[in-house]
């Protein structure tokens, strides 16, 4: 086990010290985040507020802008549980391009052990640069007066935060463990950088896209996380809605702003999304497996 965690060790400080790479690691929740201050924010306030006074309730500013930060932060941390993971993966395209992984299969260590030791590094920097995100996005709520968590949802966070590190982290390991070169990889990352903001619904609700489209995020383990933490961000702001402008209009938030997605005419719970989450955990740990036994048969 020393051995492994000496591994794992590591390929976490070859991440860490690469802080270009951290830079890009944070690019895609930094364009959520940039949007939303720019532009997103008051956009989606000044829109939120105009349906409000047609319904004749003023005064409500406050109550809609702390509505509006929970949002963008779900999306926030839902793209960083990706693009983090992502990142994290590129250790593994260094050492496959420069034959340092094939040094460490003719070590006289077990075979498994390398692949783990990628593996756990790509988990513990998703988890821990996220946490950093997470306690940068709490902090941001408890400064600007829209905090409505509890400390039960605040444990769920974190929770939510690891299991989708997991998800994504089985996820990628499997899909960049294809890649040969360091330009492949560059392009993985640059594409999936790209969209997966609007494939989670971190830009805007997945209710304001096509059908066909809403049906195809299903198939993205990231737009269940999203939709997590969004239920455990808005939750205590919907109520304060609800007590202070509107219920009927709270139900129409989280209608509108994909609390719980559409899986072809059925509306998903919570506990539901949690599930499918934890079982692509289960389904990409189960794909790696395979895939190791064969490389390992092939050899």
């Amino acid at each position: 086990m020393r051995m492994l965690w000496l591994q794992t060790l590591r390929n976490l400080k070859i991440f860490v010290k690469d802080k270009a790479n951290i830079f890009f690691a944070l690019l895609a929740p930094l364009i959520v985040l940039g949007l939303y201050v720019l532009f997103l924010g008051k956009t989606q306030t000044d829109t939120l507020l105009d349906v409000l006074k047609g319904m004749g309730v003023t005064g409500a500013d406050d109550d809609i802008r702390s509505f509006a930060d929970c949002w963008i932060l779900s999306g926030v941390m839902a793209s960083a549980g990706i693009t983090v993971p992502l990142c994290a993966c590129g250790v593994m395209v260094q050492d496959e391009t420069r034959g340092i992984r094939n040094d460490l299969l003719s070590a006289p260590i077990p075979r498994w052990m390398p692949s783990a030791a990628y593996f756990l590094a790509v988990v513990l920097s998703g988890f821990l640069i996220g946490f950093v995100v997470l306690a940068l996005c709490l902090g941001w709520l408890a400064l600007s007066g829209g905090w409505f968590l509890s400390a039960l949802e605040v444990l769920g966070l974190v929770g939510l935060l690891l299991l989708s590190v997991l998800s994504s982290s089985t996820l990628l390991v499997f899909v960049v463990g294809f890649l040969r070169t360091e330009g492949a990889f560059t392009g993985l990352n640059v594409v999936l950088g790209t969209v997966i903001g609007f494939l989670i619904g971190a830009y805007m609700p997945l209710s304001m896209f096509p059908k066909g489209v809403q049906y195809v995020t299903l198939f993205v383990p990231g737009s269940y996380s999203a939709a997590l933490f969004r239920n455990l961000f808005l939750n205590g702001a919907l109520e304060n809605i609800s007590q202070n402008v509107s219920a009927a209009f709270a139900d129409s938030l989280a209608e509108q702003y994909t609390l719980q997605l559409d899986a072809f005419g059925t509306s998903l719970s919570v506990t539901a999304m949690a599930l499918i989450l934890a079982g692509t955990v289960l389904l990409f740990a189960a794909a790696n497996l395979v895939k190791a036994f064969v490389k390992k048969n092939v050899r």
